[in-house]
């Protein structure tokens, strides 16, 4: 688990990380209205 963490693939583990929060924001504006 700890691998992807690492510096190396901090750009990839930022951008997951950052497409799961956009969700998880688009999710909650539909189920509670805004």
């Amino acid at each position: 688990m700890r691998e992807w963490f690492t510096f190396a693939n901090f750009p990839l583990t930022f951008t997951a990380a950052l497409i799961i929060w956009s969700w998880i924001s688009f999710f909650s504006v539909i189920l509670f209205g805004g």
